[in-house]
Order: structure tokens, then C-alpha cells, then sequence
């Protein structure tokens, strides 16, 4: 059914080619919906004639051309009228030229508003062949929930005023911009005819990436208000005064002389720091790619980055103990992570994360604050030496402290979830089903590949478990700690939220395996026990320490030959008889 088959085209053709429209050229400044500006409007005209000339027959099944149509030379018309149209505004869009003052807004706080000037600038030959109709300014949003314009302006051709020196006609006006909510966003400017005009704008809600060199877009950060940042830094230092009492503990408790042993046999930490610091920044550059930088998130994506490049965390120590893992080899990859982060996480940034350091416009530039993560690092590994070094030197205080270290572990944990909730209350604004899905994706995932990359080098079931656990649990502390003390704002708040995302998803699987080998272990058990029961009289007897079997078989051989001795007696006497 040819028919069928093209008008199946028609729809799927049609809302792809409408968002074609934002890379028309230096400036969007015809709105796809609502007036004959792109190709998809011709395209689908196109099709749409050829439809209705090459109908098949329903009788014979054959394509017949239908000629002298009143309403396909109708359609025809609209077709050349719309062709030339769409030709003259995207000359218009291509040679058109806007600038903003300021250029960008990267200090805009949530409920905040800021007057922008906007000025469009277009060249005379394309200003001669503009319609001399109304028309309507504003800004489009990308992200219209975060930030957005209810602006419009009217304007005409007498609006314009000639620039001799550039040879351009230039209109200026001034355009409210809102802030909603924390993130960042671009705004464009958008030029309608009035009769055409709605304020609605689907097409703003779904970005693409910008390579153009003009200041055609503006470049907008919102923030959170000056009292909410400051109880968030209240906790950060908090969380750091912590976390390096937590690493001098940790130190402590570290078997040094179990580590050595491990790392002598290092096939098994191989493999676990290839699983945790070139297979886990990969893949969680892979999913911050797919799940967040097609749709604009580039704050989350650089979050899941961060978090996919930290060291293993602590808790995989417990996890490994509790599945009858390889606990030496799971305290040794912990240690050795931790130390190999101090270079290891600023080497993938500076490889990958500079990617997820954008905004929407071409003019911005973020950079890498090196220095910055090196210290954060530095601060949370130097205590882990010292903690070490008490072990060795202060013996004593490092047995003290193995007393304090499971109720500060659950202390921590309730400060962590009970200020941290209040600290970051904003964090429930941002969790969104991307977010949600980038925070499963990346420990499920690290599990499966850990476990893979273990078993394809024949490693033990024990050294399995260990490599597969300490590649999915990533300290989402380090993560947390290196965006707020490192990257500047919104980036930092925004990029925390998927640590904390992946810290709640990460002991899913953990349970559920944790069930199920229990299951196993307490049907082998039962099995055990059920074949013991089943055991003969004489086994269990010898089992509970009874008589040897030996001493049995003198016994049975002793009674056989009484029982002998009198069967000749009595057949001695019957012969005497």
C-alpha cells in the first residue's frame, strides 16, 4: 500500500524537520510553527502533491497520474508562493545579526529578573525584500522552566533606523528575562509576523549544540539565593571535617601486611584499577553523553562524570565480607584508588570532563579548576597516610580507635542524611527521569562490568565478587566534595545531585544478591542437614564417638563364633547319644 507508505513518511518527516529551524543561521528569527520559514513546510507540500498525483488506483493497484486538477494547480501555486518565501526569511536568518547587553547573565539569582538589551541588526539588500507587515520580537527559551522572557516588542520597517558606517538597519529594545529555577539555559531571539504570533514555543524545549561564533545567544546561569549557599557551605565544611576524621580512622584499620601480600599476587588489583579508573570513566562519560548532553543537562553530565571517575568506596569492604568475597583484595583496591584519584581524576577531566563545561553560548568560557581539585584530593588522602602511620607507630591508639569507628560510621551517616536534607532541599527540584536514570545506570552498569572484566581473566569466584563490587561502589563523598569545593555555581549544585542519586541506587543490587546467597547458603545447609539424618544407625553412632567400626566387626565375629561353638556341642552330644 504505497499510499500508506508515504503518508507514514509525511509524519515521520515532519516534527524533525520543524526543529531544523534553530540552525538556519546566525539567528532564529522565525518561528517554525507558525510561519512558511523552513523546509519542513515545503517538504511537506512536496510530499503532499506527490500524494495526491500518484494515488494508486483501489481497482487495478497501479499508480495513474491525474492531470489538469483544479486543486492540484491550487496546491502548486501555494507550493512556488512557499518555496520563495521560505527562501527569502532564511537569507533573512542567515544574514541577520543580534547582540545583547550584557552578553550573558551568569549571576542570575532564582525569582530574580534582569532587563536585557537586545539589538537586530540586518543587512540592507535583505531589510529591501523584508514584507512591510508587523511583526513581533522576543526571546525563545530553551528551557523555559529555568529561565524565560514574557517580553515581546512590537516592530515595523519604520522601527529600523539605517547605520551608515555598517550598512545595517537596526532596531534596540529591551527584554525582561525571569529566572525560575537553578540551571542554565540559552535565549534567542525570535522575529514573527503578528498575525502568526503565540506565546507558546514548543521548539525552544529540546537545545542544540551551537558552533557559530556570533553572539546570538544569551548565555543565561540561574543560582540559588545568597542564605541557601550559605547553609550549604556550612555543611560542606562540616562533611570535610568528617571525612577526614572517617580516613584517619580508616587508615587505622587497614592490614598493611595484607595489602603487601595482595599486592605481591597483582594480577587481581590490575584488574580491579583497570575496572575502576579506565572503565568506569568511560562508561559514565558514555551515559552522561546519551542521558544528559543531548538534552542540555551538561551540569548533571559533568556530576555523573565526576562521580564515575572517584575512587571505590568504603563501604565495598562490607559488601565483599558480607557475600564471602575476597576482603584483602577489596581493602587493597580501596587503598590503592583512593591514592591513584590524586592523579587519576584530574587526568580524566582534563581528557573528557572539559566537554561538560558549557553553556549555551559560543562566547563562554569555563575552565578547569585543576588546582582546585588537586587540593580537594590532597585534603581527603593525606588523612588515610596519617591514619597509616598511627598504626604502625601508635599501635595503641589505633586498637582505641577501632571502638569509635562503627558509631562515628552511623553518626555520619545521620548527620549526612538530616543536614544534608535540610542544606540541599533543592536537590528535590532537580530529580528529574533523566536524573533518576543516569543514577541507576552507572553503579548497575559498573557491577555488570566488573564482574565481566574478572571473569574474562579466570580470576576465583572470591576475587569475582571483590572486583565486582569495588568497580560499582564509587566514593560519592570524593564526588560531592570535588564539585562544591571545586566548580563554580550553578555547576556545583546541580552536578551534586547525581552522586547522591548514584549513592541511593548503588545497594539495590548489592540486597538482592546478598538475598540470594543467603537463600543458597541456607539450602545447602538444610540439604546438609537432611543427609545426615538419613545416615545408618552404625554412622551416627560412630560420628557421636561411639565404638569403632574395628571394634564392631570384633565384636559381630566374636558372638558368630559362640554361636558356632554351641551348634557343635550340641551336635557332639546328639552323636553320643
Amino acid at each position: 500500500m504505497p499510499h500508506i507508505r508515504m503518508l507514514a513518511c509525511i509524519l515521520r518527516m515532519q516534527p524533525k524537520e520543524c526543529l531544523t529551524s534553530k540552525r538556519l543561521g546566525s539567528a532564529n528569527l522565525i518561528d517554525s510553527k507558525h510561519s512558511m520559514d523552513g523546509l519542513s513546510f515545503v517538504r511537506f507540500i512536496e510530499l503532499f502533491v506527490a500524494l495526491g498525483i500518484y494515488w494508486p488506483e483501489m481497482d487495478h493497484g497501479k499508480a495513474v497520474r491525474r492531470n489538469g486538477c483544479p486543486l492540484l494547480l491550487l496546491v502548486k501555486l501555494m507550493l512556488q508562493i512557499s518555496v520563495s518565501a521560505a527562501q527569502g526569511l532564511n537569507e533573512l536568518a542567515k544574514s541577520a545579526v543580534v547582540t545583547f547587553e550584557p552578553p550573558m547573565l551568569h549571576d542570575l539569582i532564582e525569582g530574580g529578573n534582569r532587563t536585557v538589551s537586545v539589538a537586530l541588526k540586518i543587512p540592507e539588500p535583505e531589510f529591501a525584500s523584508l514584507p512591510d507587515k508587523p511583526y513581533q520580537l522576543s526571546l525563545g527559551s530553551f528551557h523555559p522552566d529555568i529561565a524565560a522572557s514574557l517580553s515581546n516588542a512590537d516592530v515595523t520597517k519604520s522601527s529600523f533606523r539605517f547605520d551608515n558606517s555598517s550598512n545595517y538597519y537596526t532596531v534596540d529594545t529591551a527584554m525582561i528575562v525571569q529566572a525560575k529555577l537553578l540551571g542554565k539555559t540559552g535565549l534567542r531571539l525570535r522575529l514573527v509576523r503578528a498575525e502568526n504570533w503565540n506565546e507558546v514555543d514548543d521548539s525552544w524545549k529540546v537545545p542544540e549544540p551551537l558552533d557559530d561564533s556570533t553572539n546570538n545567544i544569551l548565555d543565561v546561569w540561574v543560582r540559588r539565593s545568597l542564605e541557601s549557599e550559605k547553609l550549604t557551605h556550612i555543611f560542606v565544611a562540616s562533611v570535610v571535617v568528617l571525612i577526614t576524621f572517617a580516613n584517619i580512622l580508616m587508615g587505622c584499620e587497614l592490614d598493611m601486611a595484607a595489602v603487601f601480600a595482595t599486592i605481591k599476587r597483582p594480577v587481581g588489583p590490575t584488574i580491579g584499577f583497570f575496572a575502576q579508573f579506565v572503565i568506569m570513566p568511560l562508561l559514565s562519560y558514555a551515559i552522561a553523553k546519551s542521558v544528559f548532553v543531548s538534552r542540555g543537562l551538561y551540569s548533571m553530565a559533568l556530576g555523573l562524570f565526576i562521580c564515575g571517575c572517584s575512587p571505590g568506596g568504603g563501604a565495598s569492604n562490607f559488601w565483599t565480607l558480607l557475600l564471602d568475597g575476597n576482603v584483602n583484595l577489596s581493602v587493597t583496591m580501596t587503598f590503592i584508588s583512593t591514592l591513584a584519584s590524586l592523579f587519576m581524576m584530574p587526568f580524566w577531566i582534563s581528557m573528557l570532563g572539559k566537554e561538560f563545561l558549557q553553556g549555551f553560548s559560543s562566547e563562554t568560557k569555563i575552565y578547569v579548576p585543576y588546582g582546585k581539585i588537586t587540593r580537594s584530593l590532597i585534603s581527603l588522602v593525606v588523612p588515610l597516610l596519617i591514619g597509616v602511620a598511627i598504626k604502625k607507630w601508635k599501635p595503641e591508639w589505633a586498637a582505641k580507635s577501632r571502638k569509635i569507628m562503627r558509631p562515628f560510621i552511623i553518626f555520619v551517616l545521620i548527620f549526612v542524611i538530616c543536614f544534608g536534607a535540610v542544606a540541599n532541599i533543592y536537590m528535590f527540584k532537580m530529580i528529574t527521569m533523566p536524573a533518576l536514570l543516569g543514577g541507576l545506570l552507572l553503579p548497575w552498569c559498573g557491577f555488570m562490568f566488573g564482574c565481566f572484566a574478572s571473569i574474562i581473566t579466570r580470576r576465583p569466584p572470591g576475587d569475582v565478587t571483590a572486583i565486582a563490587i569495588e568497580t560499582g561502589i564509587q566514593n560519592t563523598g570524593i564526588a560531592i566534595l570535588v564539585l562544591k569545593a571545586s566548580f563554580a555555581q550553578p555547576d556545583a549544585d546541580i552536578g551534586a545531585v547525581l552522586p547522591i542519586l548514584v549513592a541511593c541506587f548503588t545497594p539495590g543490587p548489592l540486597l538482592l544478591g546478598a538475598g540470594v546467597h543467603m537463600a543458597f547458603k541456607a539450602l545447602k545447609k538444610r540439604s546438609a542437614n537432611t543427609s545426615e539424618e538419613k545416615l545408618p544407625a552404625v554412622a551416627q553412632e560412630i560420628a557421636a564417638g561411639g565404638p569403632s567400626s574395628v571394634a564392631l566387626l570384633e565384636q559381630a565375629d566374636a558372638k558368630m563364633g559362640e554361636e558356632n561353638g554351641n551348634e557343635v556341642l550340641k551336635i557332639a552330644e546328639g552323636t553320643s547319644a
